[in-house]
């Protein structure tokens, strides 16, 4: 007479936890530094964007398989980036482009699945600083970014002079392809994780749009 029951009782769990997975946000997986820097933590901004923050909840990931899940959010996060520089004055948007590929690095899981990624797209936004670096502009005003539909970290952007926009726009949009590049080729040494670096590839080139000088 017990074996109903039991049956019972598990389909019921089975189904309280299909319900709880449905409920998850879509963009849910990447992850986010832990503070102090000490591991990776999983945690999910307002919005989708996944930041660190007081009252989140932090979980280790390390991942060693790429998944179209954790591929996604890079993806999004990426895009979500360029929508935000697009706004601001040219002027503005080598060193946007660059905290925000480098907050996008810091939030990719390590492990050997996503490390190359990983790199690639921290050694971008380091040479984007680089020109920033060659090129200031003192004298103008910063501007300050509440975030955006992914990434809700408050951030202060600098100039580059407007008379070396040109040139410096020029040099940040080889950063860009070389870093694609880099992408694409890192995606033909694994047939596992082929496709999510194709995508990430493809979300990093499309950034060079931002890339004009007027």
């Amino acid at each position: 007479m017990r074996k109903p029951e039991a049956l019972r009782s598990i389909q019921t769990a089975l189904l309280a936890a299909a319900l709880t997975l449905a409920g998850l946000p879509e963009t849910y997986g990447q992850v986010a530094p832990a503070p102090g820097g000490g591991g990776t933590t999983t945690t999910t901004g307002g919005s989708g964007g996944l930041t660190t923050g007081k009252g989140s909840s932090h979980t280790s990931v390390e991942t060693t398989t790429p998944t179209e899940y954790l591929t996604l959010s890079i993806a999004r996060n990426i895009g979500a980036a360029s929508e935000e520089c697009a706004a601001y004055d040219p002027v503005y948007r080598i060193d946007c482009l660059r905290q925000r590929l480098l907050d996008i690095a810091q939030r990719i899981p390590k492990g050997p699945a996503y490390e190359e990624a990983r790199q690639i797209v921290r050694q971008a936004a380091g040479r984007l600083g680089r020109i920033q670096a060659a090129n200031v502009d003192s004298k103008a005003p910063r501007i300050r970014s509440r975030g955006n539909a992914r990434i809700k970290t408050t951030k202060t952007y600098t100039a580059i002079r407007r008379r070396n926009l040109e040139k410096a726009m020029d040099q940040a949009r080889q950063v860009i392809e070389e870093a694609q590049t880099q992408l694409l080729r890192a995606s033909e040494n694994s047939e596992k994780r082929a496709s999510h670096y194709r995508q990430i590839a493809a979300a990093v080139g499309s950034t060079k749009v931002l890339l004009r000088s007027t």
